[in-house]
């Protein structure tokens, strides 16, 4: 009997002594979740980005279910991305949006891939996800801005048209309609610029060496091209009057070579011209309605930064 009330009794101690620790042991936890997240974005800011990634990682491993996690998978493609490894920053996002795509955490991850893809000028990959940003986040308060930054990416891939619809779905309370309404505009009246036919090129280059270069733009090619088919037909001519067949056959065929590499060249100098002349104009374009888009790095978030100019 006496056993019995003493083995009551400390159970009671026991019972005790567990429920004071489990907050204590809460407390510690928290304190070395703060530390760690600190000393993280400490690094972060002292643009430690390789130090700071290992810190948010070990963040996420020890403290997977904290609040911050979230931020934390943020900040991790972050780190990638300020420390030059943009490919694994965009992959990184873009993993974080499949495995998050209903979660803020997520959507961010999204934003910031589709900045990645920017800066790394691949236009078509950034044209697809911002595509998948609007789908799945139609009622995103800043989606007028995704429209903008969708049209400008339509227009780096000659996209013109299809980036006049989409500058048309920006609503008109939004502060990116006048600039919308003003880029529309100059797109509606692009100037009419005769392109270069590729096609034409080669016929001409064909027709008389150096020719299809000089209707490309390119002189200093064609007076090449005209002199060294001009010389070589002009040494099998000359092999030939000398009774040296042998070395006239081999000139001719040097010469069948450079005459058919001289019109491949001027078709694809005609293509050349064309890809300048549309670099030019979208380069004239962003200098008057261009927008420039940034990542602003910080310890918690990531802000946007865009500049505007007409």
């Amino acid at each position: 009997m006496v056993r019995t009330v003493l083995l009551a009794r400390f159970s009671w101690c026991w019972l005790v002594i567990v429920f004071c620790t489990i907050p204590a042991e809460s407390l510690i936890a928290g304190e070395r979740a703060d530390r760690l997240w600190d000393f993280a974005g400490y690094l972060y800011l002292e643009k430690d980005f390789y130090r700071a990634l290992g810190e948010y990682q070990r963040f996420l491993f020890l403290f997977p279910t904290d609040s911050r996690a979230g931020e934390a998978e943020l900040q991790i493609g972050r780190c990638y991305r300020e420390g030059g490894e943009l490919a694994k920053a965009g992959d990184h996002f873009l993993g974080l949006y499949n495995r998050k795509t209903a979660d803020p955490v997520g959507q961010q991850a999204l934003l910031e891939a589709i900045t990645i893809l920017e800066e790394e000028k691949q236009y078509v990959e950034g044209i697809y996800w911002a595509q998948r940003f609007i789908e799945h986040y139609p009622q995103d308060p800043k989606i007028d801005d995704l429209y903008f930054r969708l049209a400008w990416l339509q227009i780096d891939t000659g996209g013109y048209e299809q980036a006049l619809v989409t500058l048309g779905l920006i609503r008109q309370e939004s502060d990116r309609y006048s600039r919308a309404k003003s880029l529309i505009g100059a797109l509606q009246h692009r100037p009419d610029t005769a392109k270069k036919s590729p096609t034409l090129a080669g016929v001409l280059a064909g027709i008389l060496p150096g020719l299809g270069h000089l209707y490309a733009g390119r002189p200093g090619e064609a007076a090449a091209s005209f002199l060294l088919n001009a010389a070589f037909i002009a040494g099998a001519v000359v092999a030939f009057e000398n009774d040296s067949p042998a070395l006239g056959g081999i000139l001719i065929f040097f010469e069948l070579g450079w005459y058919t590499g001289g019109i491949r060249s001027a078709v694809q100098a005609a293509r050349t011209a064309n890809e300048q002349q549309e670099q030019r104009y979208r380069q004239d374009l962003k200098g008057r309605y261009g927008i420039s888009l940034g990542l602003l790095p910080g310890r918690d978030r990531l802000a946007m930064a865009v500049r505007l100019t007409f």
